[in-house]
């Protein structure tokens, strides 16, 4: 067997059309614009007239991530008993934090992401991050994504092995998953089909198995960008900075110019082409270097010597590319100075108050967005912790269990907060043991809710 398969994101993703008879369900402009976000996030070397140096995309990315995590921190709402079920499920949280900052770079970039948990060597579950480039939609239905291709690949000796993993749920809510082994000489292509123990990491895995277990989806939790599709109107998600790609590439145009422009412009010294040579005394010629001496034929002007030294348009290639950064911060909604030299522009107290703004509801929308994330990954983490046996299936209720601190917001000012509530408490209009489940974010909806606050956190009267 030798199919020859179309690469959809360069040498990442194989498309699943010839291997399992499924067709990406993804349009073109989609697939061109997934390819432009990585090609952008990836680009080191120039373009043809574009210079890529300042990496506009790494940099809005890598910025966002530090602000949404800056402070965070996750917990279980009470310490969970030595070997019980919630116990087993705290590891599985730490493991999953552990990929938080990929997770969130990665479903900026690409628009979306999944999150793959896998039994690991130590008998718990590790998490993989799969990329947009690394995955074809084959099927939606109303809940979502319902059935998708994902390709791993091993370059080997020179040859490369493609891992390729269909995942499928049907109406019930059972998941089946297949996999097939192909090797070959090229990147592009899938050449020979073999068996899936040809590579001891995939020893175990089945050519196809359809879980007893419900899973309700494809048994990864699935991330999206929170933003409307901007490309297609499709229900892709869409890179964070997809409404700025145009500019990006018009500040990196710009930036290819202002080096031209300092390249072009710099001092030359224009004598006669005869003075260019000077005798060597071994008797050989010797010629002087050309980037400084530019040698011309026939008469020069005055001593025949002219320095030509013109003057420099910097400061205007400058203000152009502070105008593309602000474009770009306008339309991703990020705060005035995050790309931008503030101190190149002029700013109201009005626009410094409309940027603030609109970058503390960016940062809330993908605080809150790795939030749910974390909850469905808890929550499917238990599923495959039943089906392989190392969790029992007790019931455990993730929303009452998982806690979740920011830190000091950007509008949201903890300590100030936290003040106003210790003055309602002090008046008396709220009572002391829902200030202490607003502070540490506990239960407080029953009577023994409250009860389980006075008596840990609550000293007793002292009689007088």
């Amino acid at each position: 067997m030798n199919i020859k398969a179309q690469a959809l994101f360069d040498d990442t993703a194989i498309t699943g059309a010839r291997a399992f008879g499924g067709p990406d369900v993804t349009s073109s402009a989609m697939k061109t614009a997934i390819r432009e976000w990585f090609d952008l996030f990836f680009m080191r070397v120039p373009e043809r007239e574009e210079d890529p140096a300042q990496r506009i995309p790494c940099a809005i990315i890598g910025r966002l991530v530090k602000a949404c995590f800056a402070e965070y921190d996750s917990s279980f709402n009470s310490i969970p008993a030595p070997g019980s079920k919630a116990d087993w499920m705290n590891i599985v949280r730490k493991a999953i934090d552990a990929v938080k900052l990929d997770v969130l770079q990665w479903a900026m970039v690409g628009g979306e992401c999944f999150i793959k948990p896998a039994p690991d060597d130590m008998g718990g579950l590790a998490y993989q991050v799969v990329r947009r480039d690394c995955y074809n939609v084959l099927a939606r239905g109303p809940g979502g994504i319902t059935d998708v291709l994902l390709c791993e690949r091993n370059h080997i000796g020179g040859r490369f092995f493609t891992l390729l993993e269909r995942r499928s749920v049907d109406r019930r809510g059972y998941l089946t998953i297949q996999n097939k082994l192909y090797l070959s000489n090229t990147p592009t292509t899938l050449e020979y089909e073999i068996p899936l123990d040809s590579l001891p990491q995939y020893a175990a895995l089945a050519p196809e198995h359809t879980y007893s277990v419900p899973f309700g989806g494809l048994g990864m939790a699935y991330v999206r960008m929170p933003m409307a599709n901007t490309v297609d109107g499709s229900p892709d998600g869409v890179s964070i900075y997809e409404s700025a790609v145009q500019l990006i590439h018009n500040i990196y145009k710009n930036e290819y110019l202002l080096g031209r422009e300092f390249e072009l412009g710099r001092s030359r010294i224009i004598v006669g082409a005869d003075k260019l040579i000077t005798p060597d005394p071994e008797g050989g010629v010797m010629r002087l270097k050309d980037d400084v001496f530019v040698g011309l034929d026939g008469e020069t002007s005055g001593a025949g010597i002219d320095i030509f030294s013109p003057v420099l348009r910097d400061e205007s290639f400058e203000r152009r590319k502070q105008s593309y950064l602000k474009a770009c911060e306008n339309v991703i909604g990020l705060k005035r100075g995050l790309l931008s030299d503030v101190e190149a522009m002029e700013r109201t107290a009005k626009e410094i108050t409309s940027s603030e703004g609109d970058y503390s509801l960016s940062i809330i929308d993908l605080q809150r967005m790795w939030y749910n994330a974390l909850s469905e990954t808890l929550r499917i983490s238990d599923l495959w912790g039943q089906t392989l046996g190392f969790c029992s299936s007790q019931a455990v209720d993730i929303e009452h269990l998982l806690s979740v601190n920011w830190g000091n917001g950007i509008l949201y000012d903890d300590a100030k907060s936290w003040q106003e509530t210790l003055e309602m408490v002090q008046s008396g209009i709220l009572k002391p043991e829902l200030a202490l489940a607003k502070k540490f974010d506990l239960p407080c909806e029953t009577p023994e809710d409250l009860e389980t606050i006075r008596a840990k956190y609550m000293p007793e009267a002292v009689p007088v």
